[in-house]
């Protein structure tokens, strides 16, 4: 499966932003209820997600939870993203293509057939590029 690389945000948390770059792993094409094309990912480390005031923690699951000295954290490694404009489309070569950015908040997403909003949390608007190195999932073996 291919690789891209998250090379920076036009808007969201700076938690996110302090972790790029990022590359992530294309897992698969995903219909949502508004779009046949948002594209479920794998990042290659974990992204620090502060829940703002109010955010239901049982959306999530708890073995993603952890707290700091500034509250609650989240660490999400799935996403979801989608081309900002609807029609353009993810490439070998690419650069600088405008992406909404999702996490993961419920990881039985991979299962499912469609995408459930409800298992997401919107996160940025950023950039991508292609990524010539591949972005190994848990227990892949860099061989193999």
């Amino acid at each position: 499966m291919p690789s891209f690389v998250i090379t920076a945000l036009d808007s969201g948390p700076a938690e996110f932003e302090a972790v790029l770059p990022l590359r992530a792993r294309v897992l698969r094409v995903v219909p949502g209820p508004d779009r046949a094309d948002y594209v479920l990912c794998f990042a290659e480390r974990p992204i620090p997600f502060r829940p703002p005031a109010g955010f239901d923690l049982d959306r999530t699951q708890p073995g993603f939870r952890t707290r700091d000295e500034d509250g609650e954290v989240i660490l999400v490694q799935g996403l979801v993203v989608c081309t900002r404009m609807v029609g353009d489309s993810f490439s070998a070569g690419m650069t600088g293509l405008p992406i909404n950015i999702a996490y993961v908040i419920d990881n039985t997403v991979t299962l499912d057939a469609a995408l459930d909003f409800g298992k997401i949390e919107f996160a940025a608007i950023g950039y991508v590029d292609d990524s010539p190195v591949e972005v190994l999932l848990p227990g892949e073996d860099p061989a193999g």
